[in-house]
């Protein structure tokens, strides 16, 4: 299911065997803190039913998976590791089984080891090396604490179902839509009358689960542009053929004369073509696949470890395959045809290919490229819409200052430590870790701006004119008093957080520019009231109550809070592409939320003093209070925002590198025509010097070939590129808010043309001198 649901909604599911042959459920991501040997760590696993490797039809490497046994509560603890963590550390020891793990400060048994390359059910977005039985409890698990095993409001499980023959996935899906109306209406859920569909399915054994219908979106952009690539390169490579084919023209006159059949001539061309394409292909599959093995190795800078094989398997040769058979054949036959249909007398005559003419006609060679450079300029100047709209995101204002900001999450509770131990010590640590010379300032807060794991999101309701309320989605975080001044955000409007802000049952809330421009539009939000959703809060995505089709309401428990300040804006660091700030919520951390902690524990950030080593004092600090507690994702926050712009970087190099690959291609297509061209004309141009023609003149007249080729091309291409990224720009939003800052850009909208122009000039211009240098003698003598 696209959506996460609660775990007596499951259980309600998996009793329609009618609709599954088995099913699953898990609770993803879930960090553990596992101590072995005397040294702990972070580890990412999955809280996972016991039917979970069943389901997925999952053999184990080694040992055993867990029972149906498993879910029944107050059972010893036993956990299945993966296959990486076994090797890297647990030392590849088949010895390790039955022996005991410590995860979260409690003894688990291993009983299982998972095969080679299984990462989980989602690999992709959360991977996993540990997995642990539902039944382990809160004391294991803070995730299942509170009876989350048997609370409808605590969406946390994804499911899994394996459909058995015969039962299409939308028959399933419409059972299960109407399953979960009717338990909507059984545990009165505020959203029951809303419309819209509960229930959405996505094909499983996926790195990413994609809907089938989603699938053209998603990969359409990068399709489109690998075409283009290849129709560049089969416009260069017809050429090249029409080329070959124009020189062996009397050869192919003699054969035509003395009876050779003109299907047998196109089958002799045809293979020729063929024998380029299948070694070009198979140069090809071995350069992509070494490629794609530099890039299966590569650590991606995520919290959670993310391993991809870009391994092509057979899907991938047998489209390889196809590939080069069609394009072989398609871009082969044009030459073919025509290079075996020509006039017989001219053609076997001496001079019969001179033609002294003022304009060359639009010929084939000349359309193709005449397409080359339309298709190039499109492809450049698509490509620099996405470049500039990427590296906009990079200078990008942050709203805070990263300058010698450091960041170090703890996690008390997973180390072993009691809520109420918790509660005691982080503010005892962040005390000791102010009075440090080292440090300028340092607070707590559970998530911070531009990370890498994102930030809770939750719906809230803003007080309006009268009685009225209007209901949105925001970012919310719980910060220590410190933390404006510690991470450089101003308040711009009333006050910071004071000390009895932070005590229990406290309203005090801070909010941002957005969030207040939003709501209450210039209007003044000191002293409003915000009504605030206690649960559905998501990390990853956006987590509305029935599927994530349908409008943000407040669903179960809610807080009312009182604006008492107003920050400055403050970037997503999941959301770079957005064209605004989120509007988020900044509240108090209060004692009882060290007894919680999130995905990342608590996140202790220092603002070191100018020079000092400020985190690694803090490490040293959390060792000499506690060195059973295990600090994890200790980083600048300067490292922290390089890694989260990794992706866009390497969107601009690739984007850089296609745009100028179809550049070269479109340039050598045209150096290639431009000295075929002279080299077809040599008895014209001779005649010409011989009769008084100057070498400008000649070489006017072979660049004024290519100019009004590259013109032309060069309008086509403008039109195409400008309606290209506004089609995409329809399909994918993606596409829309990176380019829809670029558009614009007069830089690219004259520049790119005349950087096409340049080039495409130059390569017309360097084989024409050889016009210049023609001896009217040598091309006028017989041959």
């Amino acid at each position: 299911m696209e959506a996460p649901i609660a775990y007596p909604d499951y259980r309600r599911y998996r009793e329609r065997t009618d609709l599954f042959t088995g099913t699953t459920a898990y609770a993803a991501p879930v960090p553990l803190g596992v101590t072995l040997g005397g040294r702990s760590e972070r580890i990412w696993g999955h809280l996972v039913s016991a039917s979970y490797f069943s389901t997925l039809g999952v053999r184990p490497a080694w040992g055993s998976f867990f029972s149906s046994e498993e879910e029944q509560t107050g059972r010893s603890p036993n956990v299945v590791v993966s296959y990486r963590y076994w090797q890297n550390h647990l030392g590849s020891d088949l010895k390790a089984l039955g022996k005991s793990l410590r995860v979260n400060g409690q003894p688990c048994t291993i009983i299982g080891i998972a095969p080679p390359e299984f990462q989980g059910a989602s690999p992709m977005v959360y991977g996993a090396d540990l997995w642990l039985p539902v039944s382990v409890g809160g004391r294991l698990a803070p995730e299942l604490a509170d009876q989350t095993l048997e609370r409808h409001d605590r969406a946390i499980f994804h499911m899994v179902g394996r459909l058995p023959a015969g039962v299409s996935s939308s028959r399933a899906e419409a059972a299960l839509d109407a399953l979960a109306r009717q338990l909507e209406q059984e545990n009165g859920d505020p959203d029951r009358d809303q419309k819209g569909g509960r229930v959405r399915l996505l094909p499983g054994g996926k790195l990413l689960p994609i809907r089938q219908q989603d699938l053209p979106v998603v990969t359409g952009f990068m399709t489109l542009l690998g075409g283009m690539i290849l129709l560049i390169a089969c416009a260069n490579v017809v050429n090249m053929t029409l080329a070959r084919a124009m020189d062996r023209r009397k050869e192919i006159a003699i054969r035509l004369a003395l009876g050779a059949g003109r299907a047998r001539l196109i089958r002799q061309l045809l293979t020729e073509s063929m024998l380029v394409a299948v070694s070009a292909g198979v140069l090809g599959f071995l350069l992509a696949t070494w490629l794609m093995h530099l890039g299966s190795q590569e650590k991606l800078p995520t919290p959670m470890p993310l391993t991809f094989n870009f391994a092509p398997d057979a899907r991938v040769i047998w489209f390889t395959i196809a590939l080069t058979g069609l394009t072989g054949l398609l871009f082969g036959l044009a030459p073919a045809l025509q290079a075996t249909r020509p006039d017989l007398t001219p053609a076997l005559k001496e001079g019969g290919q001179v033609r002294l003419c003022r304009h060359r006609r639009l010929n084939l060679r000349n359309l193709l490229v005449l397409s080359e450079v339309a298709g190039s300029l499109a492809l450049l100047m698509i490509m620099g819409f996405m470049v500039i709209g990427h590296r906009s995101m990079v200078g990008l204002d942050l709203g805070f200052d990263p300058a010698r900001l450091a960041l170090i999450s703890v996690d008390p509770i997973r180390d072993g430590y009691s809520g109420g131990r918790a509660a005691d010590f982080l503010p005892k640590l962040l005390n000791r870790v102010k009075e440090m010379p080292s440090v300028a300032a340092a607070s707590f807060a559970d998530t911070v701006p531009m990370t890498m794991m994102g930030q809770p999101r939750v719906t809230f309701a803003a007080e309006g004119p009268g009685e009225t309320k209007s209901i949105h989605l925001g970012t919310k975080h719980a910060v220590e008093r410190d933390f404006f001044n510690t991470m450089g955000i101003p308040i711009l409007r009333g006050r910071g957080f004071r000390k009895e802000d932070e005590a229990n049952g406290s309203m005090a809330v801070i909010i941002s520019e957005k969030l207040a421009q939003v709501c209450w539009k210039g209007e003044d939000p000191l002293g409003r009231r915000i009504e605030l959703g206690t649960e559905g809060v998501a990390t990853f995505s956006v987590i509305v109550n029935g599927g994530a089709d349908r409008s943000p309401r407040l669903t179960g428990k809610t807080q009312l809070l009182e604006v008492v300040g107003v920050a400055k804006n403050v970037r997503d660091g999941l959301n770079l592409v957005a064209a605004d700030a989120p509007p988020v919520l900044y509240l108090p951390l209060h004692p009882a939320d060290y007894a919680q902690p999130g995905l990342l524990g608590v996140t202790l950030i220092v603002r070191g003093a100018p020079g000092a080593d400020a985190l690694g004092a803090a490490r040293r600090e959390i060792a000499a209070m506690d060195d059973g507690l295990t600090p994890f994702n200790a980083r600048l926050m300067t490292e922290e925002i390089a890694d989260l712009l990794f992706p866009v970087q390497v969107a601009l190099w690739t984007y850089g590198c296609i745009g100028i690959f179809g550049l070269i291609l479109a340039s050598a297509g045209l150096a290639g025509v431009t000295a075929y061209s002279v080299t077809q004309r040599r008895k014209e141009i001779g005649i010409r010097v011989a009769l008084g023609a100057r070498s400008t003149d000649v070489l006017g007249l072979v660049m004024k070939e290519g100019a009004v080729l590259i013109g032309v091309g060069a309008i086509l291409g403008i039109a195409g590129a400008l309606a290209g990224i506004r089609v995409l720009s329809a399909v994918l939003a993606q596409i829309a808010r990176t380019s829809g800052t670029s558009t614009s850009d007069p830089m690219l909208i004259v520049g790119t043309p005349l950087l096409l122009a340049a080039l495409a000039l130059l390569a017309c211009y360097l084989p024409a001198r050889q016009s210049m240098r023609i001896d009217p003698i040598e091309s006028l003598r017989d041959e």
